[in-house]
């Protein structure tokens, strides 16, 4: 629960976060994953916030002088979807699986695709396989399906698509409360040689793209994460060479951000993209001398429910 310290207090029995665990993150295949919530009595609302599961972004290969090498696209982020209802809707035990974040793909002498996200659900009956859990939910958010692709010899790599947001239909037994459905951020484009920036308008987002080389040989810093916005934070500027990408999460504003795209060097091997913050994007690794970086995990989702 690292990070949630400035949150009200989940003793008081009217606030909880549930946050991906270990044992997921280690083998994201694992199914036994359902956490138990239980209502406390005498409250009158349930408020639920899902946020899926951010894609990894890319990774890239060898700086080479004389051909275009790309960076890594970075990572799209998940979906949100927030379900206020009655307490008297909602039944007496919840199951909740919160979607872990897509690791990036790999670099140094060949660059890879990273990995898809997975689902977020708050459900009333424990059913752990996603295809199927849906029919039961009051609140689901969907994962970051298409990842950043790696960056190569002559191309660069694209960010992955955002995903959709849920819609009405597919979750019934919450439609007399009141939703919002949030279609996740597509992650940014690899550079030739600078990476593409980020403009973070929603309150997670995609990752910026990792920087490159041109056919000229000259190397390029990495994307940046720029943040508009009534909620704006201030904009984090690539890392210099040699320096992984970075990110910023902050849980009293429930605002995350992707990850930097990292820097291409010259004389050092390439960087790593940074991590995406709660349900964002990986940002892009970068080109260097012997070998590429690795691209950004995407971020874990995340669940928070508050009742009154």
């Amino acid at each position: 629960m690292n990070g949630f310290q400035h949150l009200p207090s989940q003793q008081d029995q009217r606030f909880w976060v549930f946050s991906s665990t270990k044992s997921q993150r280690i083998d994201p295949s694992l199914i036994n994953r359902l956490e138990i919530w239980t209502k406390p009595p005498g409250i009158s609302f349930v408020h639920i916030i899902c946020v899926g599961g951010g894609s990894g972004a890319g990774g890239t290969v060898a700086r080479n002088a004389g051909i275009q090498v790309g960076g890594g696209g970075g990572g799209a982020s998940g979906a949100i979807t927030s379900t206020f209802l009655p307490a008297y809707l909602v039944p007496d035990t919840l199951y909740i699986s919160v979607g872990t974040g897509g690791p990036g793909g790999i670099g140094d002498i060949i660059g890879s695709q990273g990995a898809a996200g997975q689902a977020t659900w708050v459900s009333f009956w424990p059913d752990s396989n996603p295809a199927t859990a849906v029919g039961y939910t009051l609140c689901y958010a969907n994962q970051a399906f298409i990842a950043g692709s790696g960056g190569s010899i002559g191309g660069f790599g694209t960010g992955g698509t955002g995903p959709a947001a849920v819609t009405t239909t597919s979750l019934r037994y919450s439609q007399i409360g009141l939703r919002n459905y949030f279609a996740g951020q597509s992650g940014a484009n690899g550079g030739v040689p600078i990476g593409t920036s980020i403009n973070a308008v929603y309150r997670i987002s995609g990752g910026a793209g990792g920087g490159g080389n041109n056919n000229t040989g000259v190397v390029g810093a990495g994307g940046s994460i720029n943040s508009i916005g009534q909620f704006a934070l201030s904009a984090i500027t690539a890392s210099p060479s040699g320096s992984n990408g970075a990110r910023v999460q902050d849980f009293i504003k429930f605002i995350a951000t992707g990850g930097t795209g990292a820097s291409s060097a010259v004389t050092i091997s390439g960087s790593n993209g940074g991590f995406g913050g709660f349900g964002s994007g990986g940002g892009g690794g970068s080109v260097g001398l012997g070998g590429g970086g690795r691209g950004g995990d995407g971020g874990d989702g995340l669940v928070i429910i508050t009742c009154g």
